[in-house]
């Protein structure tokens, strides 16, 4: 065996983060670790990573006991972790980044740029990867920037690869090529933990999944004899099928809206990205902007609510001109977005309470701001969300992914929504926290606000809008309103 980990408990405070936890990986094997947000899959990873070097158990790798005081002893170890916020240098180059920190140099010091590109370029092919060298990796695609700290990991010794929801921004397409270069480091001996709440991922790309719930293990069981609704009922330990068969039997959607337009974008222009858009979502109704990575939705969402200016176009609000890449200004007027990126839309060193009443301080809390007044504005809104725990003065980066999503849109409640635009709304969330945000969102749209959901989730998009705008290379190519549309309709549309 190539690592067993043996009764692994951790704390924080009182509350236990892991409780006993065994898991075992042999050589060349895939193992999915799965479980709902806080059931205790980063601890465990960040333990094995070297982040957490205070633990109870035992950790043994090729049959030794392991040092993982810190992530350079993790390293000798041959442990590499791929986070979902990937950790490239994008100002540098592909060679720069695969060699990052281990430069050839020579005699003199000074770098053999030479030899450096030359080793990356043959290394790279040698894996499959097909791309210029000399690229600067923040040009590249999503994909080929998670093969390359992948290949990275590889480059410098790793036998133990950790992947933290490597698939949660790739299209399908983009994930077939990822997988492929999985499966060919497996053959060479590469051993892989694979965390997604994507369970199809999961089931198609690990021999055996192991499922935590509160911090414990609720079992280990062999990929090919699971489905992913004994999956989800065994993260969840209550049966979701209704919630979930929705996600695979073809919808029906109602016919276009005929209420007030809430939200009207006119001719809007952001080249690569997005060229010539116009679109209406009406008061009460729920849009869907669905596309691979790259299509341009998730752009156009951002500038939808002022956080990218397009060069061309108009957007109004309930017949009011909203200034292009104005936030302050659509915001104050109820045109609000939630992004994907939720590290970039809170202050994750504050608490939660700040975190809540930045948007709206003076409205929310009065000329005279207080500690206790901003904490008794955030205390009613975090309970609508369902914010856990609930302790304000917590930062907010000690929340899990979904609790910080909850943050997010208690931020937006303490002040008016007319429009609701959402890119990636439940990016890295399990099924049950997915269900509570949406039912916030739900209760937005009955209550007449409009919303727009980017997202490159076709079954999230199927199960919770009442119309599907598609978008490829930039442009709007398909609306589906009024008709039964499947996942296969969507992704063939796309």
């Amino acid at each position: 065996m190539l690592l067993e980990c043996r009764g692994i408990s951790k704390r924080f405070g009182g509350s236990a983060a892991l409780d006993g936890v065994d898991f075992e990986l042999p050589a060349g094997s895939a193992h999915g670790l799965v479980g709902s947000n806080g059931a205790g899959k980063s601890t465990l990873m960040r333990i094995l990573a070297g982040a957490l070097p205070s633990f109870e158990g035992r950790v043994v790798i090729d049959g030794r006991p392991a040092d993982l005081s810190s992530p350079r002893a993790a390293s000798r170890h041959g442990i590499a972790m791929v986070h979902q916020e990937l950790s490239g240098i994008g100002s540098l180059s592909v060679a720069e980044n695969l060699f990052l920190g281990r430069q050839p140099v020579d005699r003199f010091g000074r770098v053999r740029w030479g030899l450096m590109r030359a080793t990356a370029a043959a290394y790279l092919a040698e894996m499959g990867i097909d791309i210029d060298v000399r690229r600067r990796l923040d040009s590249c695609p999503l994909v080929l920037r998670q093969m390359v700290e992948i290949a990275r990991g590889i480059h410098s010794g790793a036998r133990i690869l950790i992947l933290d929801e490597p698939t949660s921004a790739l299209s399908p397409p983009e994930t077939r090529g990822l997988f492929g270069l999985l499966r060919e480091l497996r053959r060479r001996g590469v051993a892989m933990v694979y965390i997604s709440h994507f369970i199809e991922d999961v089931l198609d790309i690990c021999d055996r999944v192991t499922v935590l719930r509160d911090g414990r293990r609720v079992g280990t069981f062999d990929a090919g004899a699971m489905t992913k609704h004994s999956i989800v009922h065994a993260m969840l330990g209550r049966n979701v099928e209704d919630e979930e068969a929705g996600y695979e039997r073809a919808m029906e959607l109602p016919e276009r809206s005929a209420g007030p337009t809430v939200l009207d974008a006119r001719g809007l222009t952001r080249e690569p990205f997005f060229r010539e858009i116009s679109l209406q979502v009406a008061a009460g109704e729920c849009v869907g902007l669905y596309g691979f990575v790259g299509a341009g939705h998730q752009e156009l969402a951002h500038a939808l609510a002022g956080a990218l200016r397009p060069r061309t176009g108009q957007v109004r609000l309930e017949d009011r001109s909203v200034p292009l890449g104005d936030t302050h200004a659509a915001v104050r007027r109820g045109l609000v977005l939630v992004a994907a990126d939720r590290a970039a839309t809170l202050v994750r060193s504050a608490p939660i309470f700040m975190n809540v009443t930045l948007a709206h301080l003076r409205s929310a809390v009065g000329a005279w701001i207080t500690r206790a007044k901003e904490i008794r504005a955030a205390l009613p809104v975090l309970d609508r969300v369902g914010c856990v725990p609930r302790e304000p003065t917590r930062p907010v980066r000690s929340l899990s992914g979904g609790n910080q999503q909850k943050v997010v849109l208690a931020k937006w409640l303490l002040g008016p929504i007319r429009a609701l635009v959402m890119d990636e709304p439940t990016r890295g969330m399990d099924v049950g926290a997915k269900q509570e945000v949406l039912k916030l969102v739900r209760e937005l749209r009955d209550q007449g606000a409009g919303v727009l959901i980017a997202s490159t989730e076709p079954e999230l998009l199927l199960a919770h809008c009442d119309r599907i705008l598609v978008m490829r290379r930039g442009t709007i190519v398909r609306e589906f309103a009024g008709e039964s549309v499947d996942r296969g309709q969507l992704l063939r549309s796309a």
